[in-house]
């Protein structure tokens, strides 16, 4: 039969065992959170660049539709409406 003392011996091995896992587990948590973090900064990057790369494919597009256009006067309305959106656009970035 064991003594108390050896009872007292065998649980607190176990308890350094189980403190040691632990511990192991709370690094790997850290990782995994430094990872986590890591992979949202970069998801964020490509998502800004996917829209950086669809505002250029819009602008590239209306760049060529209005190359294509024959009429001159048609030209001159799309050219002075798109001044006129960069002029609102400018003015509210003043306005702020």
């Amino acid at each position: 039969m064991a003594t108390l003392q050896q009872k007292y011996n065998e649980l607190e091995g176990k308890m350094h065992g189980v403190i040691a896992r632990i511990n192991e587990y709370q690094h790997i948590i850290n990782n995994l959170k430094r990872e986590n973090e890591a992979l949202r900064r970069q998801a964020a990057a490509a998502t800004e660049e996917a829209a950086q790369w669809k505002n250029k494919h819009q602008m590239l597009g209306a760049t060529q539709s209005i190359l294509k256009k024959e009429d001159k006067n048609e030209l001159k309305k799309e050219i002075n409406q798109l001044v006129r959106e960069i002029d609102y656009c400018i003015g509210y970035i003043n306005s702020k």
